[in-house]
């Protein structure tokens, strides 16, 4: 019974993420979808109030482990324009490889930057435990 409550209660807690960020939305106009808004406004739920993940992590699992029957639709709702594709399947590739290897580049740059910001930190940090005699677990 109380795996079902807690079943119940993420359900209610993702729903209501969902459409509080429908909502928002749509009464201030923002250029972002509402699942989106919904989606962050339950990741500060989740980190303002921790003990909820399980009741939420309860709610969506089934979902999760059958999302590729989710996608039969679009994939279905695809085939009507396979006229268009077809016709332009060369700019679509070339748009998916540029877009991709541009994505994939950009965040290979960012992650080595980072990570060299990350080891010139510990390193300066090293020499200060050096220089004052202490020692950096």
């Amino acid at each position: 019974m109380r795996n079902a409550i807690n079943t119940v209660v993420g359900a209610v807690l993702v729903f209501t993420a969902y459409y509080v960020g429908l909502l928002i939305v749509n009464l201030t106009s923002l250029p972002v979808p509402g699942p989106l808004v919904g989606l962050l406004l339950l990741v500060g739920v989740l980190f303002a109030f921790p003990q909820t993940e399980r009741q939420v992590a309860r709610a969506v699992t089934f979902p999760l482990k059958h999302m590729s029957l989710l996608f039969v639709p679009a994939v279905l709702g695809v085939s009507i324009y396979w006229s268009d594709i077809k016709a332009n399947a060369l700019a679509i590739a070339i748009a998916i490889i540029i877009t991709t290897s541009f994505c994939l580049g950009l965040t290979a740059w960012l992650t080595q930057a980072l990570l060299n910001t990350k080891s010139t930190h510990k390193t300066q940090l090293n020499n200060i435990n050096k220089n004052e005699g202490g020692t950096n677990d």
